[in-house]
C-alpha cells in the first residue's frame, strides 16, 4: 500500500526555492497576517515582492531599506552578516 501526501499546488519547473532567517517575532506577524488574509506564507511574501517590484518599476521606493541594521543571530561567525549582504 502506498499514501502519497501533497501540499498545495506542485511546484512549476521555472520557479526556486528561497529560504530566509527572520526574527521569530516577525515570522509570527507575517504568519497571522498571512492566514487572516486566507493566504500560505509563501502566496503572501511572493505578492509583497511583486507589489514591492510593481511599484519600483514605476521609479516610487516603495520600501525603505535599512540596510545595515542588526543582523540576525544564527550562532554561527558572520551568520547572516554573510549571508544576506547585497552582491
Amino acid at each position: 500500500m502506498s499514501i502519497s501526501i501533497t501540499y498545495g499546488q506542485p511546484m512549476p519547473i521555472s520557479e526556486e526555492r528561497l529560504q530566509m532567517l527572520l526574527p521569530r517575532s516577525l515570522k509570527r506577524s507575517v504568519k497571522e497576517r498571512a492566514q487572516r488574509l486566507g493566504l500560505s506564507i509563501g502566496e503572501y511574501v511572493r505578492r509583497l515582492i511583486e507589489s514591492d517590484l510593481e511599484q519600483t518599476g514605476r521609479g516610487a521606493p516603495a520600501v525603505d531599506f535599512p540596510f545595515g541594521g542588526q543582523p540576525i543571530s544564527t550562532g554561527r561567525t558572520h551568520g547572516s552578516v554573510e549571508h544576506d549582504r547585497p552582491e
